[in-house]
């Protein structure tokens, strides 16, 4: 009896704390559907932190790919509990508020035309089931970065980046190893961008990032300008040898009270900066936490430091972002 009882009240708290499920009118004259709530995304998570410039778009709380046939397929679901729920990746959108879908780049064109808080009939295709969803929408916060490769992938065209980081440091510290600090900053670029560009970009097949052992050898041979890019007959040939369609190159720049980091997408058949951005994250300040004791008649005195005294941390607050940036995007 009392295992049932349990059961029960785990039930309860269950059903309390999930989300509501409210059906709405379906406007298309068919059975009414669930109302589902989209989350907003901002791609590349916590770690692309520079880009003061986004596009907003809407965004239905789940991302697609092209599959067979020109469908267009779900590959993974950003949403409440009854988007969750009711969504499964491998499902195929196949008309929005009516509409038939036949194509990904036609299906971004009809949810670009709604507005983030707008809600929209979506109708899926499981297997040989359809049904449909009020997925009220939300806003996608994209990079300029994400936006340019994104649409290009949007429109069919295959994209492989190729990622040369270069790094360089004006810290002066004679017990600094600068050769290795300079190499882990160059593997920690690598490592950091590839990630970030293929958690975003895996789902459509003509996406690739080029293999970093592979390119490893190749830059040996390249010659970096002090700014970390390269010339346009090295772009071309870089081009070549590693198959990119694309060079992303990123320098980290190491000083005394910041780190300054500068990109560049660079399209390697016509050799034009499609887009740039720098920023600098300050270095917290630490300052020696001051102490007064009392002498009395209301005097203070400013107390002698002691080795357990705890700094205090000053940030200084540049932006929402922590750094000063300048982005800047070249679409024509």
């Amino acid at each position: 009896m009392k295992i049932f009882i349990g059961f029960i009240l785990a039930l309860v708290l269950l059903s309390g704390c999930a989300e509501e499920r409210k059906f709405v009118k379906n406007p298309l004259g068919k059975e009414d559907v669930l109302l589902c709530q989209a989350e907003g995304y901002s791609p590349f998570g916590g770690f692309y932190n520079s880009n003061s410039q986004v596009d907003r778009s809407a965004f239905p709380g789940f991302f697609t790919f092209e599959g067979d046939a020109s469908s267009t397929v779900v590959s993974g679901v950003v949403g409440e509990d009854n988007l969750i729920r009711e969504l499964r990746k491998g499902d195929a959108v196949t008309s929005v508020d009516g509409v038939p879908v036949i194509s990904k780049k036609q299906y971004i064109q009809l949810v670009q035309g709604y507005n983030p808080d707008q809600t929209a009939i979506f109708t899926f295709r499981r297997l040989n089931r359809e049904f449909s969803l009020a997925i009220r929408l939300n806003t996608l916060y994209a990079p300029m970065l994400y936006s340019l490769v994104a649409d290009r992938l949007n429109a069919g065209s295959k994209t492989s980046i190729a990622v040369i980081p270069s790094a360089n440091t004006a810290a002066q510290n004679s017990n600094l190893n600068v050769s290795g600090l300079i190499e882990n900053d160059k593997s920690l670029i690598s490592s950091s961008y590839e990630k970030m560009l293929l958690d975003e970009f895996r789902p459509f097949a003509g996406f690739s990032v080029i293999d970093r052992d592979m390119l490893e050898n190749i830059m040996k041979e390249v010659t970096f300008q002090k700014s970390g890019f390269v010339d346009d007959q090295t772009i071309v040939r870089i081009g070549k040898m590693t198959g990119a369609t694309h060079l992303m190159f990123v320098t980290l720049s190491r000083y005394e009270d910041s780190t300054a980091y500068v990109e560049r997408l660079v399209e390697v058949e016509s050799t034009k900066v499609l887009y740039s951005n720098n920023y600098k994250i300050m270095k917290p300040k630490v300052v020696k936490k001051k102490i007064y004791e009392d002498e009395g008649d209301g005097r203070r005195r400013e107390k002698s430091g002691k080795k357990d005294d705890k700094p205090v941390i000053i940030i200084n607050n540049i932006n929402n972002n922590g750094g000063l940036n300048n982005t800047t995007i070249n679409n024509k």
